[in-house]
């Protein structure tokens, strides 16, 4: 049992592999402990034979006020957590977004550690899936950085990230640094579009600073719109 009280025994095992279908996730929580802080985004992206097939995002409804330090570092007000969905909400549609999929992501175990304990007491789910953190990724390909900050590693790989600390353009750039990782070893960037992503994704939220600018896509990027599930 964990000193927060929650026994993870059926959490999954921590893997140093390149699978070619899995799922990068994140999340932007209100602090750093899984007992006392609360889960305010999710983000995934779900990818097959090394391409993104789907994304999800969805802000979540916290119980209590966020900081302005949160706002500040993500850009997520209070405001736009008004109408958010609650959290069992969020997380029925994750768990079911990610099915038995392998997790990747930047320091992953510890956003595993929050969905694991807040899925078990919220929704009565144990988190069973294996992880995969690209930290250890960047070890195993001994590629030398001066830290393993997310933003840190973009830089080392040529990597844009222009929504720092958003849960899906976070998980969007973790999945470039995967895929540079995977193919070449961390030498070159491998870029994806990550604005017009992003602005597809978050086309539907009614808070979204990016609305106006979404109004005029084409049909062709709805499929990268936030999944409501």
């Amino acid at each position: 049992m964990n000193k927060y009280g929650i026994l993870r025994e059926k959490k999954g095992n921590s893997l140093i592999e390149f699978p070619d279908h899995y799922v990068i996730i994140d999340i932007e929580t209100t602090g750093f402990s899984p007992k006392n802080c609360e889960i305010i985004e999710i983000g995934a992206v779900k990818v097959r034979n090394d391409k993104i097939t789907s994304v999800f995002q969805m802000l979540i409804k916290p119980k209590n006020p966020i900081s302005s330090y949160i706002t500040n570092l993500t850009g997520i007000t209070n405001n736009m957590l008004t109408d958010a969905n609650p959290i069992a909400e969020v997380l029925d549609a994750f768990v079911s977004f990610i099915g038995d999929n392998i997790l990747i992501g930047h320091k992953v175990n510890s956003d595993v550690n929050f969905l694991y304990d807040h899925c078990k007491i919220t929704i009565g789910h144990d988190l069973t899936n294996d992880f995969i953190d690209i930290i250890d990724l960047f070890r195993e390909r001994q590629r030398s950085v001066l830290n393993h900050q997310l933003t840190s590693l973009c830089e080392k790989c040529a990597i844009q990230n222009t929504n720092a600390h958003r849960a899906l353009s976070d998980c969007l750039v973790s999945n470039n640094l995967f895929q540079s990782l995977k193919y070449h070893d961390g030498s070159i960037a491998c870029v994806e579009e990550l604005d017009t992503l992003i602005l597809a994704s978050e086309f539907k939220h009614k808070h979204s600073p990016y609305k106006k600018k979404c109004q005029n896509m084409s049909a062709s990027m709805e499929r990268f719109a936030r999944i409501s599930v």
